[in-house]
């Protein structure tokens, strides 16, 4: 019937619609998909986009008959990344697209039967959601319950929240667990790259693509007959220039897929070794996963020549040779040594490009127009110099080759994936796509086994000739060669390790902050980069208990070293389990006491009778510019949890990031914006604590430091011992990054008060001060007032004019020192009758009468 009919093209229309919105929302989500050429979409529609684009990409220079073509003479390979893996586990429920959905066979280990609280409908049958705000949670009357995790709770969850809801604390050894397991975790790593798809190349089209990539690496296929015609010629060679194009397509998306397959196996294993009760389950779907590697591995192996990585090899280990620069064919460069500068960067050139290609050195040829940058083509001689180095670049290849004659023997390696390759969360490339070309062409067409053991340390045995195997053992590379102590028995291609006893109990309750301290375990270098890699941010600061150092506060990065290095102690908390409770107070008397477009910064108050003198120094004042500067910005509430964490600190130095991440960028544990909280961009008016007998120009009153004169300052130079002058950590005259550095001098205000070296920057004062407490911001007031009444009060009492009485009252509040405040700031009684013979002096001076 046509209404019939129409309703099922508009059914089929809306399911393609869901699939390529699947596909989108997961290429959002996953950006590490990016690098690995995830992308939606057909292969014929990619291949089209490729065609589209191959104009603007960088292609070999191929020497022709009628001279060189420059109009493709741009680059060394066409990196084109084609988007081969397809995105499997599309579900659909009620509308909603999910991937990695939690099943009730899924076992949960000793996770089962811990408690979560969820949200439902009413009626016994009304499924279970992780939060109260799930879009599938639709009844007016909803109730709220604690239940216990098992098989029949899993079952009756909503697809939506069973697949990416929070159901426990982020950072807890459950939260860690269904983040792994769930979502864009192992469920869905298990349906990728388990089998071919209608994306993939067959093996025939695999075969057809190497035959043209071989005979090119050859040299073969530049033949053409002389008695052709030029139009026949040029029309048959741009035949052949889009089938080895067609050709490169092929071998990059194969290489691509099997990378894709490569870092997937090795993400399935890390969540394995992390909780080795799921080994036994996910078996089946382990094997098929590596026996589609193995099958893409034997596909990239063919579309790479082993001859073209054999002389990549030899041109690595070459030395720099002698440059013909008194050739007459090279005078247009100029001077033999302007010529000589050039011909060696050539080289340079030269080999970097080939010793990280897969390609022949021959299709590095373009590299000679470097040579007659910004020189005309119509200049006499350029024809023979570009011809002339070509010659050299196959001299150099030919020395390339003589070594690898001399070096036939074969030689076993093993590559290890080390233990950092675990990618944070967020990441964007994978720890494969780190490879180069040349070392992934090895790896495809040498590879005699794989094996990946315990700790999902990937295991990968080639044997390569010996120019190959010098290669991988002397360069940088992000996997670790060496040679195995004795011969490697190869029973098969994939070894997929079963579950093996006493292996490790994994992850299990108890590492982090989800039981009671009494139950806590050690902590242990797989359980933070577990943490790392699921936990969205998991670089804070931490509470720590071990038995050598007490309970200490520390960064994750910090953590890492130290359980590399065998330190044993438990976790207490994170900065994000610290109550919400602690702030409410402070952040609604902050927003109460925040005018309306009020400057983050607040003007400064010099006179010390002001109630606001010194509140710019106080740890309040902190906690208030921490609020103003993240808002809008950063996680408020994080913040201010990383400041109380870093404030029990004795040594703010050890906050500085000493790891970076995969993009060179320090780990920091909080925002920036909390150095504003912990330390005061300002200097502290010490002139009340200075001897008056210290020279001529001093105008100190001699008061004791008290509670001030063990607050932290921090310099790049607190006693002048190098050029230049101190800077504080807020300069904008020293290293962008704001906060305490690790090679910062750390002094006391007594220490500072006395190093008469101390030459301060002009702009910043050449110090940072940490925040003082409320007692030391009084005692601050305090002494600044009574250091005016000094000066104030003349020794000879003439010419007198003030308030006697009001004077009075004032040495009678500041004299009058009850036990608790002179506890809180003086360090000693000692100090405390200093202060009031000083408080006397003035008093006794203050009832002499006047001069006349």
């Amino acid at each position: 019937m046509p209404g019939q009919q129409q309703l099922t093209v508009l059914d089929s229309t809306i399911k393609q619609q869901l699939v390529g919105m699947q596909e989108n929302h997961l290429w959002l989500m996953r950006p590490d998909l990016h690098a690995a050429g995830d992308a939606p979409g057909t292969r014929a529609g990619r291949r089209r986009q490729c065609r589209a684009s191959s104009a603007q990409q960088l292609v070999p220079l191929h020497h022709h008959r009628g001279g060189s073509r420059p109009d493709r003479a741009l680059s060394s390979r066409a990196s084109m990344s084609v988007a081969t893996a397809r995105l499997n586990n599309h579900r659909y429920g009620g509308g909603c697209v999910t991937y990695g959905l939690l099943t009730p066979d899924v076992p949960l280990g000793p996770f089962e039967g811990a408690c979560v609280t969820v949200w439902s409908a009413q009626g016994k049958q009304a499924k279970l959601h992780t939060k109260s705000s799930c879009s599938y949670l639709r009844s007016a009357r909803v109730s709220e319950e604690e239940v216990r995790l098992d098989a029949s709770t899993v079952g009756r969850l909503c697809p939506q929240c069973s697949a990416y809801s929070s159901w426990a604390r982020p950072g807890t050894g459950l939260g860690i667990f269904l983040d792994a397991v769930t979502g864009l975790g192992l469920l869905y790593e298990l349906d990728r790259y388990h089998e071919a798809d209608e994306d993939t190349y067959s093996d025939e089209e695999v075969g057809q693509a190497a035959s043209v990539l071989i005979r090119a690496a050859s040299g073969s296929e530049e033949s053409a007959p002389a008695d052709a015609e030029d139009e026949a010629e040029d029309q048959a060679e741009d035949e052949r220039w889009e089938e080895l194009q067609e050709a490169r397509r092929v071998r990059e998306a194969v290489f691509a897929e099997w990378l894709g397959a490569l870092t997937s196996l090795h993400r399935v294993f890390q969540v394995l070794d992390l909780f080795p009760w799921l080994r036994s389950w996910a078996g089946a779907g382990v094997r098929r996963k590596a026996d589609r590697l193995e099958a893409l591995r034997a596909q990239a192996g063919k579309l790479v020549a082993q001859d073209s990585l054999v002389l990549a090899a030899a041109v690595s280990a070459m030395e720099e040779p002698g440059v013909p620069a008194d050739d007459p064919a090279f005078a247009p460069m100029g001077i033999p040594a302007e010529a000589a500068s050039k011909l060696t960067s050539l080289w340079r050139r030269w080999r970097s490009k080939v010793e990280a290609s897969w390609d022949h050195p021959r299709e590095q040829e373009y590299l000679v127009h470097h040579l007659v940058s910004g020189m005309s083509s119509r200049r006499k001689g350029y024809d023979q110099m570009l011809e002339r180095a070509r010659v050299l670049l196959s001299a150099w290849e030919e020395a390339a080759r003589s070594v690898t004659a001399s070096q036939g023997d074969e030689r076993v390696l093993v590559a290890r994936v080390p233990d950092s390759a675990l990618a944070e969360r967020g990441s964007r490339e994978s720890f494969f796509d780190q490879l180069s070309e040349w070392e992934r062409g090895v790896l495809a067409s040498y590879t005699i086994s794989a094996d990946w053991g315990r700790s999902a340390q990937l295991a990968v045995t080639v044997r390569v000739p010996g120019p190959v195997a010098a290669c991988l053992l002397s360069q940088q590379s992000v996997l670790v060669y060496d040679a195995p102590a004795q011969e490697i028995a190869v029973s098969e291609a994939v070894a997929v390790p079963e579950a093996l006893p006493g292996a490790g109990e994994g992850l299990q309750p108890g590492v982090f902050d989800d039981t009671p301290v009494n139950g806590r375990r050690l902590l242990t270098l797989e359980h933070l980069r577990a943490l790392r890699g699921t936990m969205r941010d998991a670089e804070q600061l931490y509470v720590v208990l071990s038995i050598d150092a007490g309970v200490e506060v520390v960064a994750l990065s910090v953590l890492e070293q130290r359980c590399a290095a065998g330190w044993q102690g438990v976790i207490l908390a994170g900065a994000s389990d610290l109550p919400d409770v602690l702030f409410e107070t402070r952040l609604q008397a902050i927003s109460e006491g925040a005018p309306e477009g009020a400057s983050v910064w607040t003007p400064r108050v010099y006179s010390p009778h002001d109630e606001a003198f010194g509140r710019s120094l106080s740890m309040a004042e902190g906690e208030r510019v921490i609020v103003q500067l993240c808002e809008g910005r950063h996680d408020i509430g994080h913040a201010l949890r990383s400041l109380v964490l870093a404030r029990s600190m004795a040594d703010l130095r050890d906050l500085d990031a000493e790891e970076y991440d995969e993009r060179d960028r320090p780990r920091r544990s909080f925002a920036s914006a909390v150095w504003h909280g912990l330390l005061a961009m300002e200097q502290l008016d010490l002139e009340p604590f200075e001897s008056g007998s210290d020279s001529d120009w001093s105008h100190g009153s001699g008061l004791p430091l008290g509670v001030l004169a063990s607050v932290q300052a921090y310099t790049t130079d607190a006693a002048g011992r190098y050029q230049g002058r101190a800077h504080s950590p807020g300069c904008a005259h020293r290293r962008p990054q704001r906060g305490v550095g690790r090679h910062d001098e750390m002094v006391t205000i007594e220490e500072l008060l006395g190093n008469k070296g101390f030459d301060p920057c002009s702009k910043c004062g050449g110090y940072a001060v940490r925040r003082l407490s409320d007692p030391q911001v009084a005692y601050y007031r305090a002494a600044h007032r009574l250091h005016g009444l000094v000066q104030l009060i003349p020794t000879t009492p003439r010419h007198r004019t003030a308030d006697t009485g009001k004077l009075a009252r004032t040495l009678d509040e500041l004299g009058g020192l009850d036990a608790q405040t002179a506890e809180a700031w003086f360090t000693s009684r000692g100090q405390a009758r200093q202060w009031r013979r000083n408080v006397d002096r003035l008093r006794s001076e203050l009832q002499e009468p006047p001069t006349t």
